[in-house]
């Protein structure tokens, strides 16, 4: 099976991704997932794991949490989802301790990752043919070969994000070493529960046997939960603000400096390459998840260099300085008032135009609400994605918000136009989903990047 191929194959199962379907979501036994690492000797079973849930902050602390070990020495596999612009990106696996690794070199491999699939389809399409509850999916198929790659690579731990929920997640057939719930907010409503504490309650159910659980500040009704599953099933569970705090010391353009206090102790002037100042909560959660998982503590050196090499983008991201643009793939309304507050405070009485495409079962209405005091114009675009609201349906939320609404449904025109109109000062914020943030960063990057041979064989001419 070639590369190709696989992409092909896995275009062929149901992936809830691409096609919204609540009532099929609600109903996934966990059962399919452990016949099909079963067939493969359960391959979770060879490595130790930190299980990620939670509406927001998910990827961030995956990603300080894959960085701060990988700084320790420890051979550290990664699964995120979705991906942003390369599906590889989703698994991802350390270099060995002390080789300077290249760009993109720690993602599953082509061939790799064809090899997976190559194994896994006779399996999952035996099972298909006698499984009750549906067909195994996308996301089924991805986690595994997310399994059988960290177990073929050896690492000694996988920090895994869960896609969706937590119950019935694919991730959740691991018996992790950690889990660590972050914020929980109203998403996905209509396939997690109307209302916080149901939500809570799907995201709990990735707790099993009496481990430790990090959570993240939370609403009185979602902590409520938290602490009843964590006493009932003997779980220890330590909260922001109870067992750990984080202090911003300090928030530029280049990141955040903070102060933290974890289980085991305090750490002083760390800095994150990340805007925001709820990463600082971010990077506390995922140092007392690093505290919990080494019984010998983890190296401040390692903790202090793992953060300051982290990288996640698409996440208030600046991508272009005149004018600035910034990149976020805020998907709900927490997320776009964090996205706010970060615009407000870092750069104040700039004129902002908004370059905005939704999924079409987000709560749009809150989004923009959220974001409308920043907003001198918004333009209204979606991305190729087929979840993706129309233009017009965006706009008509706006209207009421903002006198300046423009509707431009290619999204790589709408970007080229902002780009050519606002003046050099002011910022252009693209967000509203991660998938219309990855398919206009992926453009622009195949623009810079073809963009350089031809800028040099210019200067050799004006040489010549």
């Amino acid at each position: 099976m070639t590369y190709r191929d696989a992409l092909a194959y896995l275009e062929t199962l149901t992936n809830y991704e691409r096609t919204h379907q609540p009532s099929a979501m609600r109903h996934m036994p966990l059962e399919r997932m452990h016949l099909l690492c079963e067939r493969f000797g359960h391959p979770q079973r060879r490595f130790r794991s930190i299980l990620v849930a939670g509406t927001n902050g998910k990827g961030s602390i995956c990603a300080m949490l894959y960085s701060i070990l990988r700084q320790a020495g420890l051979r550290v596999g990664c699964y995120t989802s979705p991906h942003l612009e390369d599906i590889r990106e989703r698994i991802r696996v350390s270099a060995e301790c002390g080789v300077q690794s290249v760009e993109h070199a720690d993602w599953i491999t082509t061939r790799e990752f064809a090899a997976a699939i190559g194994r896994l389809r006779p399996v999952v399409e035996e099972l298909n043919a006698r499984l009750d509850g549906g067909p195994l999916t996308y996301f089924e198929a991805l986690t595994a070969v997310a399994f059988l790659q960290f177990a073929q690579q050896h690492v000694d731990v996988a920090v895994l994000e869960v896609g969706l929920g937590g119950r019935l997640d694919a991730t959740n057939i691991v018996e992790q070493a950690v889990s660590l719930i972050g914020p929980i907010g109203l998403d996905h409503t209509d396939i997690l529960g109307p209302d916080l504490a149901s939500i809570a309650r799907e995201k709990a159910g990735i707790l099993k046997t009496p481990h430790v659980v990090i959570s993240a500040p939370q609403p009185p009704e979602a902590s409520e939960v938290l602490r009843d599953v964590a006493a009932r099933r003997g779980c220890r569970l330590v909260e922001y603000g109870r067992h750990l705090t984080a202090d911003v010391t300090g928030h530029q353009r280049d990141g955040l400096r903070m102060r933290l206090q974890g289980t085991r102790g305090s750490y002083e002037d760390l800095t994150v390459p990340l805007l925001g100042r709820h990463q600082a909560e971010n990077a506390a959660l995922a140092i007392a998840a690093v505290e919990a998982l080494s019984e010998d503590g983890i190296p401040h050196a390692a903790i202090r260099a793992g953060l300051a090499a982290v990288q996640w983008p698409g996440r208030l991201e600046v991508l272009e300085e005149r004018p600035l643009v910034v990149f976020d793939g805020a998907h709900n309304p927490a997320a776009a008032q964090v996205l706010r507050q970060t615009i407000e405070e870092l750069w104040p009485g700039r004129a902002v135009h908004l370059l905005m495409g939704v999924s079409a079962d987000k709560s749009l209405h809150a989004m923009a609400e959220a974001i409308s005091p920043l907003v001198a114009s918004v333009t209204c675009t979606a991305s190729r994605h087929p979840r993706a609201s129309a233009p017009e349906a965006v706009a008509q939320a706006w209207r009421p918000l903002c006198r300046a609404v423009a509707v431009i449904p290619d999204a790589a025109d709408a970007y080229t136009c902002l780009l050519n109109t606002v003046a050099p000062e002011d910022l252009l914020l693209v967000t509203g989903s991660l998938f219309l943030v990855g398919e206009l960063r992926a453009k622009i990057q195949h623009a810079k990047t073809h963009a350089r041979p031809r800028a040099r064989r210019s200067a050799l001419s004006e040489r010549r």
